[in-house]
């Protein structure tokens, strides 16, 4: 179908349905599969439109024709990001920018109603609240300072953008300087300050343990679980049944492992490999059976789904399940009985699979093992002394031969670098280092990787297999493919680092491009500028593939001790197992999906910045242990205002600001993104290696302030 057919097919789409929608369910819509001729064409369409203006991208990853409206009435949801608001709205597709000033008395999360006032010169369509609609629950951190005879909350979030006035009955014994929750009581007069009451005292501001509940607040993390999980959780039987143990896949005999982090307690994943008498091999992956104890709709299951996923902060863990259910009757421990759900695949020696079996099974596993005593077995390269030294060997050959297809055929292989933590017995930190992978760790990421793709493709041949006309309700792990824009934005990224990239258009290019840089000092650099021009992989019922893995078919299946949708996918197989359900069954599970997609991806979003938050609380508090002393680091960022620096050995990013640059006047080159001294001509610019000494840290804050000791090239 030719390109201006397929644009006026997606106008027509857009205009009839009123509403915006996903790439993948317009694409439907006009009957072009991914994957097919036309499938290319579609994609350049909706880049056509976009570039026109007649289509906007909202930032839910949703599309709608473009409205240009004046002195029209909106109602949306307000969020505050570097001290402006942004209101999205299901009535006006396009983002509303409001200024500071017109602000009136809303706060991030209010429902607002919005006054337009046209599209300026940047394109940006502007508003003014004029309403607050619906006020959301407004729970603050912040700091207690007491000026003038008045009690002040001054907010740690810089999402409230106003200091808040305390009455002293409303103090509950906090007094300056402490830390705490407070809650907004009312604020109706932009012109005067808002009040807000104390709900809790956290401690005294900068305090490590203070500091780290403040992330729990701020995220809204819930910490404790409601009384009736816990009590629907102590209910469980820890006994198996002889009856579920027969009906089940017994594999109680096999040799079965698990690895993990040395610190872990949930062990929902173990592995087993075997050559078979043909000469293939049978890779086993068995993962904890948690849809046996979490039924749906139960308490558990209520709660999980709120949750979404465990989050990882650095000196805790906020599990989305009990911890009976987590770290015992569905952690897959050694010589302990338990319930699993494997998935079994024949290899053959090109390692395609002929064969897999999917079943609810119950293992014993022979070992616990750690990521860190497996690489130091592999890297040894020693004679294995026994039966389980010599199936990690085995393991490792297997998943090696697996990831070196892997890229071959299109998936990506991004290199990531994770700053860890030795805390001591008070979980302060003492040290960081940097977590690569790793053979050891490659090793189990292969085979879930095998696995996860095998039960997405198991849905698709159920659906061939019962000639469904609709799509099997199901979770999909997607990830689009790059925004042209972004990728054109890092190329033209590395031409001004003198890095020579063109053509970065497909996987195939990007591995060849990485490939450049094995062993050199820019590796770290050119990766992690790559993966930010990448979208974000998320849940959807619809599926597109995964970009970054190259599979057509993916999925989250082995965690569901700490993912939601593992929980609903392990249901849906089962459910699946017993018979397709008639038509109406089938909608309501679409709703079903849908729905945990999008709680999913949410929650996933909200842990990733809790645990990124927390990493840069333990980060400065190294760094404020450190002030005066002297660190190399890499430039990471340039702004008008200085330069950004990554410090080795703690890894923390400080600022050395650009007034503090006393050798010469330095000026901004926005198009380049460095710094020019007037004079001299003198250039900072982004990857530059630097000697700093850090003078000055706010905990609190999060920042650090360094001060240029030397260049260094």
């Amino acid at each position: 179908m030719e390109v201006s057919k397929i644009e006026q097919k997606i106008i027509s789409i857009l205009r009839d349905s009123g509403r915006p929608m996903r790439l993948q369910e317009i694409s439907r819509r006009i009957n072009i599969l991914p994957k097919t001729k036309d499938y290319k064409n579609f994609l350049i369409a909706i880049e056509n439109l976009t570039q026109a203006k007649i289509l906007v991208k909202s930032a839910r990853r949703r599309y709608h024709l473009q409205e240009y409206l004046h002195d029209t009435l909106i109602t949306g949801l307000l969020r505050i990001e570097h001290g402006k608001g942004i209101v999205f709205s299901q009535e006006f597709k396009k983002p509303i920018t409001i200024k500071r000033k017109n602000l009136f008395t809303a706060f991030d999360g209010d429902k607002v109603l919005v006054k337009l006032l046209g599209v300026k010169n940047n394109d940006r369509q502007y508003g003014e609240v004029i309403e607050i609609v619906a006020r959301a629950e407004h729970k603050i951190i912040g700091t207690i300072e007491y000026d003038a005879g008045l009690y002040f909350l001054v907010p740690s979030d810089e999402k409230y953008y106003i200091d808040f006035v305390v009455p002293e009955r409303k103090l509950k014994k906090a007094t300056h300087g402490d830390r705490v929750l407070a809650r907004l009581v009312e604020w109706n007069d932009p012109n005067k300050s808002p009040i807000a009451e104390v709900v809790q005292i956290l401690g005294r501001a900068g305090d490590i343990g203070t500091e780290s509940e403040r992330i729990i607040y701020e995220f809204k993390l819930p910490k404790e679980f409601p009384e009736s999980v816990e009590k629907e959780a102590g209910l469980i039987s820890e006994k198996i049944p002889q009856s579920e143990i027969k009906r089940r896949l017994d594999l109680r005999n096999k040799l079965i492992i698990t690895i993990d982090p040395i610190d872990a307690k949930d062990f929902d994943d173990a592995v087993s490999l075997e050559r078979l008498p043909n000469g293939n091999y049978l890779l086993g992956v068995h993962i904890a059976d948690v849809s046996y104890y979490v039924k749906e709709k139960s308490e558990i299951d209520r709660e999980a789904f709120r949750r979404g996923t465990s989050v990882y902060l650095v000196d805790q863990v906020i599990p989305m399940l009990p911890e009976k259910l987590s770290n015992d009757l569905c952690s897959l421990r050694p010589n302990r009985v338990r319930l699993t759900y494997s998935v079994l695949m024949e290899f053959n020696e090109k390692l395609n699979i002929v064969n897999y079996t999917i079943a609810e099974s119950v293992i014993k596993s022979k070992k616990r093992l750690n990521y860190d005593e497996v690489y130091e077995f592999l890297k040894s390269k020693r004679e294995p002394k026994n039966e389980i030294e010599k199936l990690l060997v085995e393991l490792n050959e297997f998943a090696q031969k697996l990831r070196e297809k892997r890229f071959s055929q299109g998936g990506i292989n991004f290199e990531t670098v994770e700053v860890r933590f030795v805390l001591d017995e008070d979980k302060n930190p003492i040290s960081a280092y940097l977590k690569e992978s790793n053979i050891a760790t490659q090793l189990i990421e292969e085979c879930m990787l095998a696995a996860n793709r095998t039960v997405a493709e198991h849905i698709q041949k159920l659906k061939i297999k019962h000639k469904l006309k609709m799509e099997l309700p199901f979770i999909y792990r997607i990830h689009e493919e790059p925004e042209l824009e972004k990728i054109k934005g890092v190329v033209n990224f590395f031409k001004m680092l003198s890095i020579n990239a063109k053509n970065l258009t497909s996987a195939k290019a990007i591995n060849n491009f990485l490939k450049q840089f094995e062993g050199r000092p820019e590796k770290p650099i050119v990766h992690q500028l790559l993966i930010r021009a990448m979208q974000k992989a998320i849940y959807s019922p619809d599926n597109i593939g995964h970009y970054g893995l190259g599979f057509r078919y993916y999925t989250h299946f082995t965690s569901p001790i700490r993912r939601y949708p593992d929980l609903v996918v392990h249901r849906l197989l089962k459910l699946y197992a017993n018979g397709i359900p008639k038509d109406e069954d089938l909608r309501r599970l679409s709703k079903i999906v849908d729905i945990a997609s999008d709680q999913s991806s949410e929650r996933e979003i909200v842990a990733m910045e809790a645990e990124r938050e927390s990493v840069k609380l333990m980060l400065t508090i190294l760094a404020s242990e450190n002030i005066g002393k002297d660190f190399t680091g890499t430039i990471s960022g340039v702004t008008n205002f200085g330069l950004f620096v990554v410090l080795d050995s703690i890894y923390t990013e400080g600022l050395i600001p650009i007034r503090d640059l006393l050798d010469d006047y330095y000026v901004y080159d926005e198009k380049n993104i460095r710094l020019i001294g007037k004079r001299k001509g003198k250039i900072y610019k982004f990857g530059d290696r630097v000697a700093t000494r850090i003078v000055e840290v706010d905990v609190e804050k999060r920042k650090v302030w360094l001060k240029l000791v030397e260049y260094l090239s």
